[in-house]
Formats: C-alpha cells, sequence, structure tokens
C-alpha cells in the first residue's frame, strides 16, 4: 500500500504514467528519473531530521506542484524502493544509513566503471530503474566525454520494457545483505513445486552467461547453505530479524570450483579435459576461462584445456558453442552427452 495517501488516483498532470507513446518516451524517462534523484536528494539533505521537510518546501525548490512533489514521494518509496518514512502530516524524509557517503573518483577509477556500466548494459534485457538511477549518478561524477556515453548507455536500458517483480525482489535481498537482515522468498525452482524460505544473504553473484543474479545465503529450514536465482523469487520480504555473515564464509572459496554458479559443497568436482583445433586454439590461450585451467600444447597447432569443476551441467553449453572446433575427452558422460546433444541438433536439420 502506498505511504501517500493525500493524492487522489484520477488527479493527472504532465508526468501521469510511464508507458506514453511517441520518439520521446525515453526522453520522458530519462527527464522522470532526474526529477525523483532531485526530490531523494531534497529528502535526504533537508529530511533526514525526526522532523522531516514539507511537501510545499520541496515543491517551492523543485519548481512542481505539490501533487506532483507526492507522487514521487509515492514513486520513491514504491518504484525504487528508497525509504520514505512520514514525519507528519505533509512531511517527509529519507534515513541517512540508506545512502552511500559520496565517491571521489579518479579518470582511470572513472572509466572501469563505465567498463561496468556497458557489461551491465550488454547484459540487462529489461528496464531496471536501480541501473538507470546508478547511471544517471555516474554520469554526473565523471569527466566527459565518458559521461557522454554512461548517459548513452542509460538510454539504452531506458528502452527495455520494465521488470518490476525482479526490481523488488532484488531491492529486498540487496538490503537484506547490506543490513544484515532476514529475507522470506516466495520462491519457484522452475522443476519443483514453490517454496517458501526464510533466508540469510551471504552474496550475491551475478552470471553473465545466464543474465542472472543469484543469492547465496543460509537456508534457516534446510539449516544449509543454499543457492537462490534472484529471477526465479516471486515476492521477497525485508524483516526485521538479524543475523551475522560467519567469519569463516568466503565467497571466492565457496564459488572455487565453480564453472558458473554451482558449489562443490553440493555438487561433486569432475576434472574435464577439452581438446580445441587449431582453428581456435588462440582464441582459447588468450583468456582464463577457470582459475584451475591447465593448457597443453598439441601438434599441429591444437591445445587442450583441463579444468576442475563442480558438476558437468553448466560446462556443457559452453562446450556446445564451439561446435565442431572441439572434442570432450574425459568424462565418459560429459562425452556423451555432448555427443547426445549434437546428434540431436544434427536431426533437426536433417531435412
Amino acid at each position: 500500500m502506498s505511504i501517500i495517501g493525500a493524492v487522489v488516483e484520477d488527479e493527472r498532470d504532465e508526468w501521469t504514467g510511464w508507458d506514453d507513446g511517441g520518439d520521446d518516451r525515453v526522453g520522458r524517462k530519462r527527464d522522470r528519473l532526474a526529477r525523483l534523484l532531485n526530490v531523494a536528494s531534497i529528502l535526504y539533505s533537508k529530511g533526514s531530521g525526526e522532523s522531516g521537510v514539507p511537501v510545499a518546501e520541496i515543491a517551492r525548490l523543485t519548481g512542481m506542484t505539490t501533487r506532483t512533489v507526492y507522487r514521487d514521494i509515492n514513486a520513491l518509496d514504491e518504484e525504487l524502493g528508497v525509504p520514505v518514512f512520514q514525519a507528519g502530516r505533509g512531511r517527509y524524509g529519507i534515513d541517512r544509513k540508506f545512502f552511500l557517503p559520496p565517491l571521489r573518483l579518479s579518470v582511470p577509477e572513472a572509466i572501469v566503471l563505465f567498463l561496468a556500466s556497458r557489461l551491465i548494459a550488454r547484459w540487462s534485457d529489461q528496464y531496471d530503474a536501480a541501473v538507470v538511477s546508478a547511471f544517471t549518478k555516474l554520469a554526473d561524477a565523471v569527466p566527459q566525454p565518458i559521461a557522454r556515453h554512461v548517459a548513452a548507455t542509460m538510454l539504452a536500458i531506458g528502452e527495455h520494457d520494465p521488470n518490476e517483480p525482479f526490481s523488488r525482489s532484488f531491492s529486498a535481498v540487496a538490503r537484506g545483505w547490506a543490513e544484515g537482515r532476514v529475507v522470506e522468498i516466495d520462491y519457484d525452482p522452475g522443476s519443483a513445486p514453490r517454496k517458501m524460505a526464510r533466508v540469510h544473504p551471504y552474496f550475491l553473484e551475478p552470471d553473465a552467461a545466464l543474465r542472472s543474479v543469484y543469492l547465496i545465503g543460509f537456508d534457516e529450514a534446510a539449516k544449509a547453505m543454499r543457492t537462490y536465482k534472484v529471477e526465479r523469487i516471486r515476492t521477497a520480504t525485508l524483516t526485521q530479524d538479524r543475523y551475522e555473515i560467519p567469519d569463516d564464509f568466503d565467497p571466492d572459496a565457496w564459488l572455487a570450483n565453480s564453472w558458473g554458479i554451482w558449489s562443490s559443497d553440493g555438487t561433486p568436482t569432475v576434472r574435464i579435459r577439452l581438446r580445441f583445433d587449431a582453428s581456435v586454439a588462440h582464441r582459447v590461450r588468450e583468456a582464463v576461462w577457470h582459475r584451475s585451467q591447465e593448457l597443453n600444447e598439441l601438434p599441429h597447432g591444437g591445445v587442450e584445456l583441463s579444468v576442475t569443476v563442480a558438476g558437468i551441467v553448466e560446462i556443457q553449453p559452453w562446450i556446445l558453442s564451439w561446435g565442431g572446433a572441439v572434442e570432450v575427452l574425459e568424462p565418459t558422460e560429459l562425452r556423451e552427452a555432448v555427443a547426445a546433444a549434437v546428434r540431436t541438433a544434427a536431426a533437426r536439420y536433417g531435412d
């Protein structure tokens, strides 16, 4: 339910809705986001005390109507998950603990963040207000011409359709991790019945290959570590119950044998040997595919790659992506699984 009770649903102004058609749709999203950030800044700087800041004061500082301010405060709370509190009739604020202190970036540091933003842009196939908001702030912090490219990246993401269920779930999980609070989730694994779980978030890990984010944490009911795909979380509720991440938990150690996200804690490790033809051997040599990898040069320019990973499921699609330029030498079960997939594909194109 909205925290704003003063706005009448059927009243409209020039900013109502994000679904306007036409060529200026992206521009409207960008301008609306800039306005929301402005309101958030005022709520943070002037309304962080117990008395908050009057809506009329926000309207005066921004040049907006009070009706629009109310709607923006509501959007900050419901769409962006900003913890807006009501300090009295017509007075609101934001807890100072919600925002991190400003960063002072060198040019190389700014370029590193820009490269990260490009990765996110290529990975994101849906609109995410948190991503766009982060890009907007990044553009304000970096020099030209980097800022221009950051803004262009933001606009590209702004063209995507929103995924509000994911945004809400991600916001709750991220805050739970940052604040040490238990999260209750309604999870749909896809291949099994949906379940409710109380999870202590220990880590969030992206998987670029699968365009997904995974929650790694302690499941109270299972009394064990579990991994949850955030895209499969139907609802996530941030509780007031606290937890502490064990001092001996090391996410890099947890994922040491992972090809993607699977941990050897629940899946036995397997040694995999792959033979690559000379036509692709230079590409294999150019990258570090896994921390356990070993490369052996073969006659006629080929190369053999060996890795030790948790199970064979996650690496199989990557092997198939090399087509006929790779051969699985071991283990036998992986060789047979890849061969079966190739035969199935060949049969589909047989006619």
